[in-house]
């Protein structure tokens, strides 16, 4: 007679740091409420590719979401539809020096909503926007 073989569970260890991350998990101290999960993926967003601010707007150009900043974000949030639309082109300059605008279009429970990033340069600011689109998908679904 032959006892039978006991299975012993496959052996789990934690990832290794990589070079270059830090050595906690940011998942792990996301925040419970919507707005402050927004303000903050696009906090981050912003200091990595050193934008001026990044916004959420609905298809009325009405502020939905910022990036922090003491900016008045009003004129930018009514024509960042029609610059998503193709139908105006954003000239925003700040402290004399003008700045580039990119926005995307995004679709959330069958609404349109619109992000858009201002400032830095164009690489980083269109893989940062790319990015908060998704993002910002995921939160307010979520």
């Amino acid at each position: 007679m032959h006892a039978p073989a006991t299975v012993k569970p496959p052996l789990r260890l934690p990832p290794l740091p990589r070079p270059g991350r830090p050595l906690f998990e940011r998942r792990r101290n996301r925040p419970d409420d919507t707005a402050t999960a927004l303000v903050s993926a696009f906090d981050h967003a912003v200091q990595r590719a050193e934008l001026d601010v990044l916004i959420v707007t609905d298809e009325a150009g009405i502020l939905v979401s910022n990036s922090t900043t003491e900016l008045d974000l009003a004129m930018l949030a009514a024509v960042t539809p029609l610059v998503a639309r193709g139908s105006a082109r954003a000239n925003v300059r700040r402290d004399g020096v003008e700045r580039e605008y990119s926005v995307r279009s995004i679709k959330v429970l069958g609404e349109t909503l619109f992000v858009g990033a201002l400032g830095g340069n164009f690489g980083p600011r269109e893989r940062e926007l790319a990015t908060s689109a998704n993002a910002t998908r995921r939160i307010l679904i979520s």
